[in-house]
């Protein structure tokens, strides 16, 4: 059985690759989203006249949220070829469909990989498929000699394709993402009426927060090499602003639609035999994964090995733990919702809990300790023991505490009952950035902690449950309206300015006429 359920080293997620819409752990509303996109690009929409506009679809969101995979499974509905950029030391890039870079000699050995991306890009948007659309191509085959392809249909019908890049170049390096910038602005104003769509798969990344604390209390922060990839950086101004590019987003992968999807795969897998997950170790992959289908689907594989019908009871729940253990950040939101709900011990159960998370609250609270009683002076002071580890939630939180601050100050009166909760957390956010040096690199190393303990001391204990929704921060809306306003301050300084130097740069009779004339 081990030997089956290892299947010869391969991975369950290439293994099990979802090759139609029903197995495709995303919202069919993201899906359709993305099909009207590929089918606009491709056709042009109802009217044929959207084509020249959808260029660029650019996919969005956390890893294991199948943006490739939902490309690839829409690729054989809508009939369409992938032409997809690989970059390795070996081959420059492999096609899903009738390209062979490897044995062409299209590529120049000592070329750099990025001279070889664009090349790829040049050639990719210009090249011609030889097969026509009655026939199945075959992702081996070489393209066939164009008199041999006449003499078999004079009239054939091109295969439509798009290029899909989820291998990008190191666009953190200045010059290269200068570089990068050029070629997509070169895609996106060619004027060739059918272009070949081009799709980017860009996966959220960065550093947790922790990471970055430690780098400013040492003093080093080089923005261009450690900074995350985002579609800011990847395509420039002009052209992420224009009317080319689309993002669509994906969100991490609901729960239910993420055990559905464990679920249909444990029966294929196991379809003559019995698995060795059951339930509630299936849950608690579904919980580690934080919405990342392919870090479930590792976890799951890894499971099967390593468990087997015989383990049970505290053996099974320990493996589990330990196979589990997350090793990505926390979502955002669910960070500042620790924070935020301040649970503690002994409080009751929220009324959209389910049972499984009540009874994982009653196992924290077994382990919590009572806090010391305080003398009576400081009594106002006291609080139950709470269900929130601050130094864990600092270990995975995906931002440092500088963006944390800024969420906090943002909504932290919406879940506060009176004014001297608002005081007590806004006592704690000034004393956190008043602490420290004078300049941006001193800043205080324990601000995290300061302001995740000052917020849970300073919040009611339960904190009421209305509604509640965490909000972006208004600071990153009025650092952009500050820059357009000093960017409009700019253009009039210029422009006055070259008015004035027309102005004297004119005959004087012309000038006493203008004059004259206002």
């Amino acid at each position: 059985m081990l030997m089956n359920i290892v299947d010869s080293g391969q991975l369950w997620v290439d293994m099990y690759e979802p090759r139609s819409e029903a197995e495709l752990a995303v919202h069919v509303r993201k899906v359709e989203n993305v099909r009207n996109w590929l089918r606009e690009s491709l056709e042009g929409g109802p009217f044929g006249k959207l084509r020249k506009y959808r260029r660029v679809l650019v996919l969005t969101g956390p890893a294991g949220t199948a943006k490739s995979s939902t490309i690839r499974v829409l690729s054989q509905e809508l009939k369409f070829e992938i032409i997809e950029w690989k970059s390795s030391t070996s081959e420059s890039f492999t096609n899903a469909t009738d390209f062979d870079a490897t044995s062409s000699g299209l590529w120049v050995s000592d070329d750099t990989i990025f001279t070889k991306f664009r090349l790829f890009l040049e050639r990719a948007s210009q090249c011609q498929s030889v097969f026509s659309s009655s026939s199945t191509p075959n992702p081996r085959k070489r393209p066939l000699p164009s008199s041999s392809l006449s003499s078999s249909n004079s009239n054939p019908t091109p295969i439509q394709r798009i290029i899909l890049l989820e291998d990008l170049p190191n666009v953190l390096h200045s010059n290269t993402r200068s570089q990068f910038h050029d070629v997509i602005r070169s895609l996106v104003e060619n004027q060739d009426p059918n272009p070949v769509p081009v799709v980017i798969v860009l996966s959220d990344s960065g550093m947790r927060g922790e990471a970055g604390d430690e780098r400013l209390a040492s003093g080093v922060w080089e923005r261009d090499q450690d900074s995350a990839v985002d579609i800011r950086s990847i395509l420039p101004k002009d052209v992420l602003n224009g009317p080319y590019v689309d993002e669509i987003r994906f969100n991490p992968i609901a729960p239910t639609l993420l055990k559905k999807a464990l679920q249909a795969l444990l029966s294929r897998k196991f379809s003559s035999q019995k698995s060795p997950i059951n339930g509630q170790m299936l849950d608690i992959i579904v919980d580690s994964a934080n919405g990342d289908i392919r870090s479930a689907i590792m976890a799951l594989q890894f499971a099967c090995i390593r468990l087997n019908n015989k383990t049970k009871g505290a053996d099974a729940q320990v493996l589990m733990e330990s196979i589990t253990r997350r090793e990505q950040s926390l979502a955002l939101f669910h960070l500042m919702g620790k924070v935020f709900y301040n649970k503690r011990k002994g409080d009751p159960p929220a009324p959209s809990a389910s049972a499984r998370d009540i009874k994982k609250d009653q196992e924290i609270d077994k382990r919590l300790k009572d806090p010391p009683k305080l003398p009576p002076y400081l009594s106002e002071h006291d609080r139950k023991a709470s269900r929130v580890d601050v130094n864990t939630i600092y270990s995975d939180s995906p931002i440092d505490s500088s963006l944390f601050s800024l969420y906090i100050h943002q909504n932290f009166i919406q879940f506060c009952t009176d004014v001297d909760q608002c005081d007590g957390i806004a006592d704690w956010l000034s004393w956190a950035d008043s602490s420290g040096g004078d300049t941006w690199y001193q800043v205080n190393p324990y601000r995290f902690h300061l302001l995740a303990l000052g917020t849970l001391h300073s919040l009611p204990a339960p904190v009421p449950r209305l509604n509640q929704k965490v909000c972006k921060p208004d600071f990153f809306d009025n650092i952009n309206k500050e820059k357009e306003s000093w960017d409009g301050v700019r253009d009039v300084r210029s422009w006055i300015i070259n008015q004035v130097h027309e102005l004297y740069s004119r005959p004087p009779f012309s000038t006493l006429k203008l004059l004259v004339g206002h």
